[in-house]
């Protein structure tokens, strides 16, 4: 066979495209068409993490790396066209290289596929140079070291035309190849004895146009990168055509010349989408995920990417082939979500409330949540995931912001209503009783009486009022004074208390003895009933229905006076002596009450009482 040194290879193919770097007829012109759709490719973000390998030929250096396989450890297998397949761990740190260019066993003049046996940890390497006729797939064991090859070019069984394109190892060991130049997937045992093969050319189901990229899940269903035909055909391991997606297009789900192919252990599928410079992720039945990546030659942007693969954290690894370098990308990250708690009404406690701001329930995003920070507007109220703030009477619109460490950040807003539903406690003084002026005519007064005061769990300021006001003229007897309390926002709270203005009344004179002194007299006689209002007050100074009288128990222990002074008037009357300055009222009493104990009442109109007792005989 004939050897090819790498310089060589390099320099004959990058005069062709820069993207393409092999020899690959059949698909030239769409790939070399790859750098003029570049501008209009898609655009989106990738949560880009590292570059795994840049330029170059030393080790850990690549040159159009084109084909990349991860193991169950998550070592990362590339393909180069430094003619050899070099190992990183999952740290992206150099392992060893083996492959190393040529045509012999053992070698490879341009790797264009890598698989792992994840049960073995055996290496399959296929051989895209066009002008190699045996050897074209490649065996080692997990340390790089040859075990076999097979493979001739042809049309046959077993063969190649132009080279194969990428493999696949399923659950049992079998490996599958794509022959992109016989547009057919061939699948043999982990010794390289033909098995099956299935496809031709053509855009039927199970047909294919240049297949290149091949992949297989857990479940051993095979994905294959249908590169002329914008697509990717889902089979199971027999070869039966399950399902299809993907159009020639710039547009979400939509492909141009998809390359590479890989699942994730979730099943998800990663395409290369290689002329819209970009990666797409697909649920296994094809239903458009995400897609990361645009035309350049900065972090998350590429040039013509060949493959892709997943590992178990969820990162994926891109061979950036025309900007000859492999790119690490995680997961995205998720943003942390904001919880500030329900809307809260609370009651006012004064000029300021306590209110406690909860943020607990907050989730966090990639990592934990390492910020809780709460503010009003632009101004800030503290930090926690419990703050306690004090905030007066009304409505506040409070944002809390949490971070997390995995750089993502949320807001939410908590509305606090500070209320006032309860009206302000009153207290009215107690009844005031007052004496008119001694020795005057008056009938009313001025009286002072006692502030009526008012306390508020949230205003300091209560307008209290009361009416009569104090200060005011108070007639005779006793008057209701109305007091409230407002503190503009609840109903207002009121009580009342009354002003009695009372005479100067000193108690019964002769002939009359105050109690308990019962007065004893003769049963039909009237008795002059004599007192003093320290002045003339008028005439109508009884209440209605007054004086009265009624019987009353005789209780021999009573102390008793005889009285002496009555009268024979005709009949009850009042009148007022001003020499004596007293009242005179005669009362008639009747002889019925013979024998009999009772009791008068006097109730003057200032509503003072008084009485006095009485036996006849």
């Amino acid at each position: 066979m004939k050897s090819l040194k790498t310089s060589a290879v390099r320099i004959t193919l990058s005069l062709v495209s820069r993207n393409r770097k092999y020899y690959w007829p059949l698909l030239s012109v769409p790939l070399a068409a790859a750098l003029l759709m570049w501008s209009s490719a898609a655009s989106a973000a990738c949560n880009f993490l590292s570059i795994l390998a840049s330029i170059g030929s030393g080790d850990g250096q690549v040159l159009t790396p084109r084909a990349i396989a991860i193991d169950p450890s998550d070592n990362v297998f590339v393909a180069d066209q430094n003619n050899r397949v070099q190992k990183f761990n999952s740290s992206g740190v150099f392992q060893f290289k083996f492959a190393t260019g040529g045509s012999s066993a053992g070698a490879v003049v341009a790797p264009s596929g890598v698989a792992v046996d994840r049960t073995t940890g055996d290496i399959y390497v296929t051989d895209g140079f066009p002008e190699r006729t045996s050897g074209i797939v490649q065996k080692f064991n997990s340390s790089g070291v040859f075990q076999l090859s097979w493979g001739t070019a042809g049309s046959g069984n077993g063969q190649f035309l132009n080279g194969a394109g990428g493999v696949a190892v399923d659950s049992a060991g079998n490996v599958y190849v794509t022959d992109l130049g016989n547009h057919r997937i061939e699948k043999f045992t982990s010794s390289g004895s033909f098995i099956m093969s299935w496809g031709g050319s053509g855009t039927g189901n199970g047909q294919f146009s240049g297949p290149q990229g091949i992949a297989i899940d857990t479940s051993d269903n095979l994905y294959v990168a249908d590169t002329g035909n914008h697509r990717v055909q889902k089979f199971n391991t027999s070869g039966t055509f399950v399902t299809k997606w993907g159009t020639n297009g710039t547009g979400d789900g939509q492909l141009d010349t998809p390359w590479g192919v890989s699942t994730d252990s979730l099943g998800d599928v990663y395409v290369t989408d290689t002329n819209n410079n970009r990666i797409q992720k697909f649920s296994p039945t094809g239903t458009f995920i995400s897609s990361c990546g645009t035309s350049g030659t900065g972090n998350g942007e590429f040039a013509g990417p060949q493959d892709v693969g997943a590992d178990s954290a969820g990162n994926f690894y891109v061979a950036d082939t025309g900007n000859d370098r492999v790119q690490k990308f995680g997961v995205a990250a998720a943003a942390p979500i904001a919880n500030a708690g329900p809307n809260q009404t609370v009651e006012c406690a004064g000029a300021t409330t306590s209110v406690t701001l909860d943020g607990t329930a907050s989730t966090p995003g990639t990592g934990t949540i390492n910020s809780y920070s709460w503010a009003e507007g632009a101004t800030s109220l503290g930090t926690g995931a419990i703050l306690n703030v004090s905030l007066p009477k009304g409505s506040h619109s409070i944002t809390l912001t949490v971070t997390d460490t995995g750089g993502g950040s949320d807001t939410d807003d908590v509305v606090v209503n500070i209320v006032d539903t309860t009206s302000p406690v009153i207290d009215c003084p107690d009844d005031v009783v007052v004496n008119l002026p001694l020795n005057s005519t008056a009938t009313s007064m001025i009286v002072n009486y006692p502030a009526v005061t008012a306390t508020d769990g949230c205003s300091s300021s209560v307008n209290v009022t009361s009416s009569p006001a104090s200060g005011s003229v108070f007639p005779i007897g006793a008057t209701t004074v109305n007091a409230s309390a407002d503190d503009g926002t609840t109903t207002p709270s009121t009580c009342t208390f009354k002003v009695i203005v009372q005479y100067n009344f000193a108690g019964f004179f002769q002939p009359v003895d105050n109690l308990p002194v019962v007065n004893v007299v003769q049963a039909g006689r009237a008795i002059p009933v004599k007192f003093s209002l320290s002045g003339f007050k008028g005439l109508g100074i009884f209440a209605a229905g007054s004086p009265s009288s009624g019987p009353v128990a005789c209780n021999s222990s009573d102390p008793a006076s005889d009285l002496t002074e009555t009268v024979t008037a005709g009949g009850s009357s009042l009148s007022y002596d001003p020499a004596t300055d007293q009242y005179v009222y005669v009362w008639k009493t009747d002889p019925s009450w013979a024998g009999t104990c009772r009791q008068l009442v006097v109730e003057l109109n200032d509503g003072s009482i008084h009485r006095a007792n009485f036996r006849f005989k």
